[in-house]
């Protein structure tokens, strides 16, 4: 085999610029994510796996690819999404929910239902439960807590649902928390896994924030919508914020990222840095 032939073989498709109006259409309308130009590093490193996994062979075939396949449009997707997250993230809101909402909440309700609404692979969901959990040893009250876990990618909803971590994955997380919270596997290999108490309360779904696929029952307390606004138009902000509200009951809260200022609902009111109360 020749250098040339050889060299042409083990070459990997490239996304050309014009190709991209055509990808961030699907992706617009799929999960309402805003893809321009300026990303094409980003989306060559992220979808020439998939290019080659689906056999299309060319960027331009997997185009026609994600318009007649709705099970390669959901890998599309999943492939372009960031899931940055750990243990205790932004810890003065968890302090703020453990301080200031449960208390205020726990006084007329008995079951409090918190939910990620993009929970990626479940450290934000499972903090919140730990959190409520110590707030409800601390102050001897009884009260039903369920998480609900919600996000567009398959993969790690499924991450998110065996609740399986390695140890540099804890780093933040306390030995008290760790001893009270997480089982060590038995071989020592360094991976740990959520107890089974906290396992029991926690419900992992697929759903899309910017359609509404996948929400339908939901009814929170204590909403997290952190880290994801920021993806999206201005439009598809205001809708996504208007669907998960919606899903949020009167005097319940919404949590969102620091960087996630600047959008104003009739409905609620800020009560803390990116903290937002529905108003009864």
């Amino acid at each position: 085999m020749t250098r040339a032939r050889l060299k042409h073989e083990i070459a990997l498709p490239q996304l050309r610029l014009d190709q991209i109006p055509a990808l961030a259409a699907v992706a617009f309308e799929t999960a309402g994510i805003r893809l321009d130009e300026s990303k094409l590093d980003f989306m060559q490193n992220r979808l020439v796996q998939r290019v080659l996994d689906s056999q299309a062979g060319s960027f331009r075939c997997y185009i026609d690819l994600l318009v007649s396949d709705d099970s390669e449009r959901q890998a599309f997707v999943e492939c372009l999404t960031v899931h940055t997250t750990s243990f205790f993230r932004d810890i003065a809101q968890y302090d703020w929910l453990r301080d200031t909402a449960l208390p205020e909440l726990t006084q007329h309700r008995s079951n409090i239902v918190l939910w990620s609404a993009a929970c990626s692979t479940g450290q934000e969901g499972w903090t919140s439960l730990m959190v409520t959990d110590e707030f409800r040893r601390q102050h001897g009250k009884f009260f039903n807590c369920q998480l609900i876990g919600t996000d567009v990618s398959t993969a790690v909803v499924k991450q998110a649902s065996r609740a399986v971590y390695l140890q540099n994955e804890l780093d933040d997380v306390s030995d008290e928390v760790l001893h009270r919270h997480f089982l060590r596997a038995r071989n020592q290999d360094g991976r740990y896994r959520i107890s089974p108490e906290l396992r029991s309360n926690a419900d992992w779904r697929v759903a899309n924030l910017t359609t509404g696929d996948g929400l339908r029952g939901i009814s929170a307390d204590v909403a997290f919508l952190r880290n994801v606004l920021i993806y999206f138009s201005r439009q598809t902000q205001r809708e996504v914020v208007d669907r998960v509200v919606s899903n949020i009951r009167p005097g319940g809260y919404l949590f969102t990222g620091h960087s996630e200022t600047g959008f104003k609902h009739p409905d609620l009111v800020a009560v803390h840095p990116s903290i937002f109360q529905k108003v009864i």
